[in-house]
């Protein structure tokens, strides 16, 4: 008896183990490791299916390019007017030199896409922000600088730019994708020129969209793309990529503590910066929508004390005087709902749909206002702009005056955020007709006057304006970052 259930057992046994052999079979069968999930495109497979991406890179690496800075920085010493005293030349021999001029490089990437048929660079602002001299290197290794390059456009409210090469031939480019395709959790690659490292590639996910919190000075596009897909200094401007080859992202800055990247990168949607190269093109600037409001997210204290129904919405905090929002009647206090029918989550998508709507355009706002919804209809006005430019405003030499724009770094670190106008005198150069003059150093020019006319400065291209209509003698009006304000004459050389 025990010998037939021995027997019996393990019978039965190798029956189960015989049809879990075919069963298993059956199920490798449909999940082959040859099989192409539905979620990834064919083109991140190679030869033998084997997971690559290789096919995309082939495809779209020929488009990205790298881009050169350059600029020559005036540094002025410190000791000079110390030691430029008889006493000490006498022991001590001549002083250090004045000033000090001194050559400055970084490396950045962009890359090439269609506009109605021709051939454009998108990369980031600040990559071409300060240069006086570009070159840009394709992956054929030919090499365009100077007047073989034209900027369109500067955005810094974007922090993109586009750029043209004027005889370039037929180039090869990237086809834009769409980011409301793109989701968390997708395999990117960003492709670009770390460290001057040409084409290195590099590959990660999307790991969140819509980020907000890590906006770039004067950005009101906060709506960035986040990856870990390794993006280092040098690969500014350079593509996000998606698993089907379409670029979706311009790839802008990183959050490190270090300078190198942990693992976190941010990109600029590819809806937004096409958007600024079409207008770039055909405009030469870039105009964006205005209310005219100091705006709020709603806290859990606002919405009980108003007994507020709604989770979403903008509180409205204040209503500048004689602007859009105050000729149409909104109100501090208010809760803004919607506009045109367009649900408004929170600040920042408020920000984006103002800015997306054409001045002069009229819009429909619903409220929330004394326990009730109210509809009002405002005209849009024009939003003030940063320095959003044509041109390579990026710095002057006039005089013997080296010039930046008044939002440049060196001036900020002068000025602060404080709000003024003008165009910010970096350096002055020993023996120069302003160093002869006067003029003082981390000053702002604000007006230049000959005899017969006068020409306020507000930015770079008023002084290049001033420059090619106005000789000496001259009249220059500057404030200083005490307070005063000085005049200097500049005499004929």
């Amino acid at each position: 008896m025990n010998k037939k259930l021995i027997i019996y057992g393990a019978s039965f046994v190798a029956l189960v183990a015989i049809v879990g052999f075919f069963a298993g079979i059956i199920t490798a069968a449909s999940f082959s490791l040859n099989a192409k999930p539905g979620s990834e495109s064919e083109e991140t497979y190679a030869a033998g299916g084997k997971f690559s991406f290789a096919p995309i890179v082939e495809k779209t690496s020929a488009a990205v390019v790298s881009i050169e800075g350059k600029r020559t920085v005036v540094y002025r010493s410190p000791y000079y007017d110390f030691f430029d005293d008889p006493f000490f030349r006498k022991f001590f021999g001549e002083a250090p030199r004045r000033s000090v001029e001194q050559e400055q490089k970084w490396l950045g990437s962009g890359f090439i896409v269609d506009y109605k048929g021709k051939d454009y660079i998108l990369t980031n602002n600040h990559v071409v922000r300060d240069a006086q001299e570009l070159t840009i290197s394709l992956s054929d290794n030919r090499k365009f600088s100077g007047e073989e390059i034209e900027i369109i456009g500067r955005d810094p409210e974007t922090e993109v730019a586009v750029i043209r090469i004027k005889k370039g031939g037929d180039l090869p480019d990237i086809t834009p994708g769409s980011v409301d395709e793109l989701k968390v959790g997708d395999w990117v690659i960003a492709i670009g020129n770390p460290f001057g490292l040409f084409g290195t590639v590099t590959a990660g996910v999307v790991s969140a969209k819509g980020r907000s919190e890590v906006s770039l000075s004067r950005n009101i596009y906060a709506d960035f793309i986040q990856t870990d897909a390794a993006i280092n200094q040098g690969n500014s401007g350079g593509p996000l990529i998606n698993s089907e080859g379409k670029v979706v992202g311009v790839n802008t800055m990183i959050v490190s503590q270090t300078g190198g990247n942990i693992g976190i990168g941010f990109a600029v949607p590819i809806d937004i910066a096409m958007d600024v190269l079409g207008s770039l093109v055909e405009t030469g600037t870039v105009e964006r929508g205005y209310l005219g409001i100091i705006p709020e997210d709603l806290s859990q204290e606002i919405k009980k004390a108003l007994n507020y129904p709604h989770e979403t919405g903008v509180y409205i905090m204040r209503v500048e005087e004689k602007t859009p929002a105050d000729e149409a009647g909104l109100a501090e206090g208010d809760i803004i709902l919607r506009i045109d029918n367009k649900k408004i989550d929170d600040i920042n998508v408020l920000r984006k749909i103002v800015a997306s709507k054409n001045p002069n355009k009229k819009v429909e706002i619903t409220v929330w206002r004394n326990g009730g919804e109210k509809t009002l209809t405002v005209k849009m006005g024009k939003r003030p702009t940063a320095e959003i430019s044509s041109g390579p405003v990026t710095g002057e030499e006039w005089l013997g005056m080296q010039l930046l724009p008044y939002t440049s770094k060196e001036a900020k670190d002068i000025w602060g955020d404080k709000e003024v106008k003008g165009v910010f005198v970096n350096a002055v150069k020993e023996g120069s007709l302003a160093d002869k003059a006067g003029v003082v150093e981390k000053s702002l020019i604000t007006l230049v006057q000959a005899e017969k006319r006068s020409i306020k400065i507000n930015n770079i291209e008023d002084i290049i304006r001033a420059k090619k209509e106005l000789k000496p003698p001259l009249l220059l009006i500057s404030n200083l970052p005490d307070g005063s304000t000085k005049v200097v004459s500049i005499e004929e050389s």
